[in-house]
């Protein structure tokens, strides 16, 4: 393992800085800087391609559920009315 010389300075705004550090405390017994380490030499960009993916798929299945729920609202009003005719002529 060879000995870590290089700086990287990453702005970062007072709420997110605890947020990571909140992380990094979760995270077991590692610093901060090791904690930024470790999530920046194993993220891919895949993962976000992924997340993205997921994302759009969300948005769809929101969607589709909407016109479900809107097609089954629509189908219990024409049964109830259907159910109101027989009965009124069978009544």
């Amino acid at each position: 393992m060879s000995l870590a010389t290089q700086r990287l300075i990453v702005p970062i705004t007072a709420k997110d800085k605890a947020r990571v550090e909140r992380k990094a405390a979760k995270a077991g017994k590692i610093s901060t800087a090791e904690f930024v380490r470790r999530a920046a030499l194993n993220y891919e960009a895949s993962d976000e391609e992924a997340a993205a993916e997921l994302r759009q798929l969300v948005v769809r299945f929101e969607e589709l559920h909407a016109a479900t729920l809107a097609q089954l609202d629509r189908t219990g009003a024409a049964l109830d009315a259907a159910l109101a005719h027989f009965k009124a002529k069978l009544g």
